[in-house]
């Protein structure tokens, strides 16, 4: 049984939904709900190439579709152009701690980090939202997605996506986004780095969703040879 059975996810083409059963402080650099904020609803809109033209600004674009929804209250937002329908849970628990990760995976505009930015007609990004069941103090949720950052690299480095034109192998995309949530409350984490509990069940769990992720692209690609392809169930 999930210790986060009680914060409900809903899928449809167009949105992914987690509704909290109580606030979360949310930690992010999402195009909606940015920053260190306040809220129990996160949400990843998929759009496409023509939806967002040069003239569009991107969190305006995705308020005014908020609105079309009817939420009037402020959310953590994601914004991809991978399938939803695809999306990946990994969840574990280790000495009374819980840590659910949540990914969506698209690598069409795969990056090498410090690489010098081009043109790339192609979409998709990786967005990792991370949810604890214990506080986390702001500090500690910088940790947080250190630790999420990492593991997303070492599961996209692993996966040996070859940058276009390049024999580098890709660590992420330009858009990647990664979220920490924890409930709102009077005691909190101060830690999160790989020595400690939650530490490694952020890691672990950041790492599975995103490699599941990956293996579900790859799929959908078909990137794998048909050997590979019919001897695993993903």
């Amino acid at each position: 049984m999930s210790y986060f059975q009680t914060d409900e996810i809903e899928v449809s083409e167009t949105w992914l939904e987690l509704q909290l059963s109580r606030p979360h402080s949310s930690l992010s650099w999402a195009v909606v709900g940015g920053g260190y904020i306040s809220t129990n609803k996160v949400y990843w809109l998929k759009v496409s190439n023509s939806d967002l033209s040069p003239e569009i600004i991107p969190e305006e674009f995705y308020r005014n579709r908020l609105v079309d929804k009817g939420e009037k209250e402020e959310v953590l937002g994601f914004m991809t152009s991978a399938s939803l329908l695809n999306y990946s849970v990994s969840e574990k628990s280790l000495e009374g701690l819980h840590v659910r990760s949540i990914a969506t995976v698209g690598l069409g505009n795969a990056v090498r980090v410090g690489d010098i930015p081009k043109q790339n007609k192609k979409i998709g990004t990786i967005n990792l939202l991370v949810q604890t069941s214990e506080t986390l103090t702001l500090s500690a949720s910088i940790e947080a997605i250190s630790i999420a950052s990492e593991a997303r690299t070492l599961a996209v480095l692993e996966s040996e996506i070859l940058i276009q034109n390049e024999n580098n192998f890709a660590t992420g995309t330009g858009t990647d986004c990664i979220g920490i949530i924890s409930p709102t409350g009077e005691s909190s984490i101060d830690y999160v780095g790989k020595h400690t509990v939650f530490g490694h069940l952020i890691g672990a769990t950041a790492y599975e969703a995103i490699t599941q992720g990956i293996h579900k692209w790859k799929k959908a690609k078909n990137l794998f040879p048909p050997a590979y392809q019919s001897s695993v169930n993903i």
